[in-house]
């Protein structure tokens, strides 16, 4: 029988990846952005100060990425005027290029090339593996299909500066990025990123919606420089025609679009940590409408 796997970002946690921990991300996100600062203050007139960054995060619990990327974004949502789809764009493209650095460096130092051997399940046994990360470390024979885009890390080379992330597409059309770009070269090793491969949204805000900005016609999206056509395809359309998945590592308050292709499937098997303890356990049953079986993380590796 054909087995298929999706994996969340928990596979790095279960293989005991040094720095990829919640808090250490959160960390060098919020230290990102105030490096990204006259970015923001050039295409918006917001400055990200250390003072701002430790104002609008002091009355937060949570600190998953995608958490943190919602209390920025609308921290310049409300400050910008009439703000447009073009803004709104930018915006998001300047979040992911921080997201992604947070992710993987830890100032001049890739992330991820250590973890416990011991704990990497057979993923002989499956005949699919799909991923909602941006990269598999372990992936060496690149078996994995990336739903939510793959960042391609070894094509990166460090140095003794702290890595920063910029945009592609504000780099070729925005007036004075390009300029400010070679500016911070001389503190940064500034890395060029095609925001429109990553699929990634602040929390609260859709996926699906958040991706399509800038491909249809609006009366809020206005011709510029820094703004191009580009292929949307569909949304984990990878997944149709897939009965069952086995789920390993994922939250289940995660995006609405994935759980609504899940509950498509005729049956899905979802790994949680710590299964007898985990309220996660209720929260699966609850959103899963489709036959599902729940099992403790472990047992992927029998």
């Amino acid at each position: 029988m054909e087995r298929n796997l999706l994996l969340g970002n928990g596979i790095n946690a279960h293989l005991c990846i040094n720095g990829l921990n919640i808090i250490d991300i959160a960390n060098r996100f919020v230290a990102c952005l105030i490096k990204s600062n006259d970015f923001f203050d050039l295409m918006f007139g917001v400055r990200l100060t250390p003072e701002v960054c430790k104002e609008i995060y002091s009355n937060t619990e949570k600190r998953g990425i995608e958490s943190l990327a919602a209390i920025v974004y609308d921290y310049f949502t409300s400050r910008i005027c009439r703000i447009c789809i073009n803004d709104r764009m930018r915006l998001l493209d300047s979040i992911i290029c921080c997201a992604i650095t947070s992710i993987f460096y830890d100032e001049n130092r890739k992330l991820g090339d250590e973890y416990n051997l011991q704990n990497l399940p057979d993923f002989s046994r499956f005949n699919h593996i799909y991923t909602l990360n941006y990269c598999e470390f372990w992936d060496k024979t690149e078996r994995c299909i990336y739903l939510h885009g793959k960042y391609d890390i070894a094509s990166v080379k460090t140095n003794d500066k702290e890595v920063l992330h910029y945009s592609s597409e504000q780099n070729k059309g925005y007036k004075g990025y390009n300029k400010l770009v070679k500016k911070l070269e001389n503190r940064y090793n500034m890395c060029e990123l095609y925001t429109r491969d990553i699929i990634f949204s602040p929390e609260f805000h859709k996926k699906s919606e958040m991706r399509a900005m800038g491909s249809y016609p609006s009366k809020h999206l206005y011709p510029a420089g820094d703004l191009f056509i580009h292929k949307l395809r569909p949304l984990y359309e990878e997944l149709s025609g897939i009965n069952e998945v086995e789920v390993f590592g994922m939250s289940p308050y995660g995006d609405e679009d994935i759980i609504r292709k899940l509950n498509s499937m005729k049956k899905v098997i979802v790994y949680v940590y710590n299964y007898k303890k985990n309220e996660e356990v209720q929260a699966w049953d609850r959103i899963l409408t489709c036959y599902h079986e729940i099992k403790d993380s472990m047992d992927i590796m029998k």
